[in-house]
């Protein structure tokens, strides 16, 4: 974590008990305007008691941190540019020196029988511990996207079936240990392309644009038992501009190396996402054309100076 970044008050992290979603209505709609709120005022909030056990969490994190133990030759069997291969392995160099401020690979995870023969295994768990995380995230994401729907107004089962049918994509990282004089980003600022990201971590190192503080850079503090849960590009188009994808970063640790996993779930590769019908008047006239993740990785090759979201602004 970067001691120069402030870190946020726990009182500024929304932190949501999925187990409140299934209780009373009056709970749930509680639980779906705090929702509502963390989406519009951060693009950001955290979940607890979201039934991701912790021997799955810790599991998968582990045979993650194995796999980049092993020797570099048996990594790069993965290393690839094409960015539409099923299984990608790749590196960050450092100003052109020996070392690396990320190692990482991605992984398509549904349908996860189409997919999982593909993946690393060695270690020998890999595929039993990946595949396990990869099916309770996915469970969990679209029980967060129907509060999500929800907080917007419209129906929880709101593009439920794309969503059940769309791309998920797992990718795991590793951010080597570095002094904090360097300076050094893991990931430098980005939003994702997603509806949403739930992010599962060894240790903190996450940082986020602070909407509410005239976007000032704040650490996201480390909650144990917690997965965070970010807004996407792809959210934010849907919402009509209501919800903001959140704009965030990553800084290795002075102390040891950082652990994370990312789930990235989105619409089906060329269907397209654009304004919900129900969020476009007079009033809120349509702020985004349409687009699809397909199309997302052609603006990739681009070289476009532009961010991608601010490029589907109408």
């Amino acid at each position: 974590m970067n001691s120069l970044v402030p870190v946020l008050h726990p009182s500024q992290v929304t932190t949501i008990d999925v187990t409140q979603l299934h209780h009373d209505s009056h709970t749930r709609s509680v639980v779906v305007k705090t929702i509502q709120d963390a989406c519009q005022k951060m693009g950001f909030f955290q979940v607890k008691n979201h039934g991701v056990s912790k021997e799955v969490t810790e599991n998968a994190l582990g045979s993650l941190s194995e796999f980049f133990d092993l020797p570099m030759d048996q990594k790069t069997i993965f290393l690839s540019d094409d960015v539409n291969k099923p299984v990608r392995f790749g590196t960050f160099p450092i100003d052109n020196l020996d070392r690396v401020s990320r190692e990482f690979i991605k992984i398509y995870a549904y349908p996860i029988d189409d997919w999982i023969g593909s993946w690393p295994h060695n270690p020998m768990d890999f595929r039993e511990n990946f595949g396990k995380y990869t099916m309770e995230v996915k469970r969990l994401s679209l029980e967060i996207l129907g509060a999500i729907m929800e907080s917007l107004g419209l129906s929880p089962t709101y593009l439920r079936s794309s969503l059940e049918q769309g791309m998920h994509m797992i990718v795991g990282n590793i951010y080597p240990q570095c002094s904090p004089s360097s300076n050094i980003l893991g990931i430098a600022s980005h939003t994702d392309h997603t509806i949403i990201t739930i992010l599962l971590e060894s240790m903190s190192g996450l940082e986020i644009m602070d909407f509410t503080n005239n976007n000032a850079w704040k650490s996201v503090p480390e909650t144990e038992g917690t997965l965070k849960v970010l807004v996407g590009n792809h959210l934010e188009v849907l919402s009509n501009g209501l919800y903001r994808s959140v704009f965030h970063r990553v800084t290795p640790s002075a102390q040891m190396s950082r652990v994370s996993i990312g789930s990235f779930l989105s619409l089906p590769m060329e269907e397209m996402v654009e304004p919900a019908m129900e969020l476009v008047d007079e009033e809120h006239p349509k702020a985004y054309r349409a687009s699809s993740l397909d199309e997302y990785i052609k603006f990739l090759f681009t070289k476009e100076e532009k961010s991608y979201i601010e490029s589907l602004k109408i």
